[in-house]
């Protein structure tokens, strides 16, 4: 019960952030311009709406994830409040699990509300009903579970100007490690290589839970695919919360 107190107060908090509401009306104006853009796409207004409606849910619920989850730590300790929680009976294991769960609750109505313009805004374009595009939504939610569980990470580490800097780093790696291991091999001296081969196999290949392109294409993606990617989400998410607990554990309040 502690835990799902935390993360329905996490959760009022960021429905109340006007950054949340901005980015969120911000996103339907996209998805609305599909309509503008798609007729001067010469043919191609089906495959703009959903390539345009898939990145944005993408891109803006990350920077949502980024933006809160690196400070969700730091705001309770610069406001004092972290006290009144951790005087009652919470452990710091509880309190960084509710504050995930919560912020996985911003980002999943996000997800949900903008996947439903997307659903409907492309099944105008197209008078049909394309079902892939909900495996690309919903793995585009698992990368953001992940990518939330990095950021509260983050936030037990340092500042939230920084966790995001590092947060958006890693982000941009795990979708180009595999280029960046290629390049290494081509180009790199022996100290490059080894960071990048480094990079590829420790860091999360953010690219399985990306199927944007196939669905976009009319590629198929199946089931057993889709499992494995969420599993590789998951367990990711494991290590990243669980090193989130080990750092706030050990972390001294003055």
């Amino acid at each position: 019960m502690r835990i799902i107190s935390l993360a329905r107060n996490t959760f009022k908090e960021g429905v109340r952030d006007r950054l949340f509401l901005t980015i969120g009306i911000f996103a339907v104006a996209i998805l609305a311009a599909s309509f503008i853009i798609g007729p001067l796409s010469l043919g191609e207004q089906e495959r703009i709406t959903q390539d345009l409606g898939l990145a944005s849910i993408s891109v803006l619920t990350f920077l949502i994830a980024v933006l809160i989850g690196t400070g969700i730590i730091y705001k309770e300790i610069e406001r004092k409040t972290i006290y009144t929680v951790l005087s009652k009976p919470v452990s710091r294991c509880k309190f960084i699990i509710g504050k995930f769960l919560g912020l996985n609750a911003i980002v999943a109505v996000l997800v949900v509300g903008m996947g439903a313009v997307l659903m409907i805004v492309n099944t105008a374009v197209t008078r049909s009903f394309q079902a892939g595009l909900l495996t690309a939504i919903f793995l585009i939610w698992m990368e953001l579970v992940l990518l939330t569980a990095l950021s509260v990470f983050m936030s037990t580490l340092c500042s939230p100007i920084l966790g995001a800097i590092l947060t958006m780093l890693l982000y941009v790696a795990g979708h180009t490690s595999a280029d960046l291991k290629e390049l290494a091999a081509r180009f790199g001296t022996a100290s490059v290589k080894t960071l990048a081969h480094f990079g590829y196999y420790v860091l999360p290949n953010l690219e399985y839970l990306n199927v944007k392109s196939k669905v976009i294409h009319g590629v198929p993606v199946d089931g057993t695919y889709v499992a494995f990617a969420c599993s590789y989400a998951l367990l990711y998410t494991v290590v990243f919360l669980t090193l989130a607990i080990l750092v706030f554990q050990r972390r001294e309040f003055r």
